[in-house]
């Protein structure tokens, strides 16, 4: 779920900006209200009702207040004018036109352009089965897990926007490879995002386990345009493969 650039990952309860590849931890608090914004998208949501789903939690209305500022703050300047405060009523997260804003990178497309991507997908597949290779442990999917089935594990890029998955796609079938070549996978679920040019990697990576959720992230600067330092050894340093 897509507000502007900025990806609501309710499960990781992250923001995550896919140009730049930041990502803002939500709150309890931070997690209800953009749950319920996202949810009721294009009505209005009462302080009230917010307050009331936290109980028996004391929640003010200064606390969802708060809450908002921040999520606003994290969003900029332009994206934060779609969560609008009503007077005397609640919060009201506003619904862009399809082509500035979208949940799938497929909605803002016209019947031609879907058809020429479709296409375009098509060949690349049919590219990547006879000239790339890979491990029968490997499947893919789209628009964005890749499974690594053998391990438990799955690599899940997450893509801005339709041109930004035809230019890096293959990219980060290259980095299942290598991660699918590791003795053992050390997560269960890898998030990467690339900022608009490439040179910024945000990895965010994922357990859940009987005693508990365990997370780490990272940001690779200066990752140059063919990501070749990520190999066996790089994967090894930065607690990819055990």
């Amino acid at each position: 779920m897509f507000i502007g650039p900025v990806r609501f990952d309710i499960e990781l309860k992250q923001l995550v900006n896919t140009d730049t590849a930041q990502t803002l931890n939500l709150s309890n608090i931070e997690l209800l209200v953009m749950s319920h914004l996202m949810s009721a998208r294009g009505q209005v949501v009462s302080t009230e009702s917010l307050c009331c789903k936290l109980i028996p939690q004391v929640v003010t209305a200064q606390d969802i207040a708060l809450a908002i500022t921040n999520i606003r703050a994290f969003l900029g300047a332009e994206s934060a004018m779609m969560i609008e405060v009503v007077t005397n009523q609640g919060y009201l997260l506003h619904t862009k036109a399809r082509a500035q804003m979208h949940n799938s990178p497929y909605e803002a497309l016209s019947i031609k352009q879907f058809s020429l991507f479709l296409v375009l997908g098509i060949l690349l597949v049919v590219f990547l089965a006879t000239h790339f290779k890979t491990t029968p442990n490997i499947s893919f999917t789209l628009p964005e897990k890749i499974l690594l089935e053998g391990k438990t594990s799955k690599l899940v890029p997450i893509y801005s926007s339709s041109e930004q998955k035809l230019v890096f796609e293959d990219k980060f079938r290259q980095i299942a490879v290598e991660i699918d070549a590791c003795e053992q996978v050390a997560w269960q679920e890898i998030y990467v995002s690339t900022s608009k040019m490439g040179d910024i990697l945000h990895f965010v990576m994922h357990n859940s386990a009987k005693k508990g959720k365990e997370f780490r992230n990272f940001k690779v600067l200066r990752a140059g345009s063919d990501w070749a330092f990520i190999d066996q050894l790089w994967l090894k340093e930065a607690g990819f493969c055990e």
